[in-house]
């Protein structure tokens, strides 16, 4: 028999829960947020997400060497499904606001690769958007890590971290999408006339995509010393921003040496690094040591290829 007797379940001692919890779980409510909220509105970034760049084909002059630059380029920008499945296969997914953000980032990205494909479509010159067959090894192994490992180690290491590990990704991609950018910028000086109007949208388009991520990031490191620790790990190697989940392009050295060549786009890359690493211990500055691995093996190679030479 069922009895709504409640004297049968009340024998036990009463507890005093802290605020924000009922029955001994966690819950949110307007006076005591448990969600971390910064000044970044979602809702306006969503309602206002752009589409694609329009652009006059027949106005689009590339050299070839910039061509490769933005081929490299592109294949970052296209990259934004496969950084996205690494951020959800872990804790990060149950934070809403940034879940919510990422829909319209996602959609933004396709569009900003889109741009860049169309460009170099447009272009006299040809198209590096091929599969290059010396660099078939490196979207294999990319597949493989995101088609299988991921799925697999994202879960147990997030159900250990949990929601430190937020401030991983967000550190992350703060510092992905700045890096990105800054190399977007070295690139403008060297296009004219419509390609270099498109490839300036782009960089604009990006700017709120950076103003989420960093203010994300900084909120959450300043706000604990576990989350600072924690995004401090997720920069270290092998990990690099110019780089598609972790694996490198079969050209990377090459791209980052030539876009990189100017030592004023270099500094403007050290700025853009700093505004995240200066919150965490050591300043990390990825980006910069990406770029200066790449300068030194490009250094290298040239030194091997003089001797072979006899030079």
């Amino acid at each position: 028999m069922v009895t709504n007797d409640r004297t049968l379940h009340d024998r036990g001692p009463r507890v005093e829960h802290p605020p924000g919890h009922v029955g001994g779980r966690l819950f949110s409510d307007a006076e005591h947020p448990t969600v971390l909220r910064t000044a970044f509105d979602v809702d306006d970034y969503l309602a206002h997400a752009r589409g694609r760049i329009e652009f006059d084909a027949e106005r689009i002059e590339v050299a070839e060497d910039v061509a490769r630059d933005l081929g490299f380029l592109w294949r970052l920008e296209n990259s934004a499904l496969a950084e996205t499945r690494a951020m959800f296969a872990s804790w990060t997914a149950n934070e809403a606001r940034i879940t919510a953000f990422v829909t319209g980032w996602g959609y933004e990205r396709y569009w900003l690769a889109r741009a860049l494909r169309d460009i170099l479509e447009a272009s006299p010159t040809p198209s590096p958007t091929a599969e290059d067959p010396r660099g078939v090894g490196a979207p294999r192994l990319r597949g493989v890590w995101v088609e299988r490992g991921l799925p697999i180690i994202a879960p147990v290491v997030g159900g250990l971290v949990r929601e430190p590990l937020t401030a991983g990704h967000m550190a992350r991609l703060a510092i992905q999408e700045a890096s990105l950018q800054a190399a977007e910028r070295a690139v403008r000086t060297r296009l004219g006339g419509e390609a270099a109007r498109v490839l300036t949208e782009i960089i604009d388009r990006r700017e709120e995509i950076i103003r989420f991520f960093r203010s994300e990031a900084v909120a959450r490191i300043r706000r604990s010393r576990i989350e600072a620790v924690t995004a401090r790990a997720h920069l270290m190697r092998p990990w690099a921003p110019l780089r598609i989940v972790g694996v490198p392009e079969p050209d990377e050295a090459r791209a980052l040496t030539s876009i990189f060549a100017s030592a004023s786009d270099r500094r403007r890359l050290i700025d853009s690094d700093a505004e995240i690493g200066q919150f965490l211990p050591g300043n990390p500055h990825p980006s910069v040591n990406q770029v200066t691995a790449a300068l030194r093996s490009t250094r290298r190679a040239h030194a091997r290829a003089g001797r072979n030479h006899g030079i």
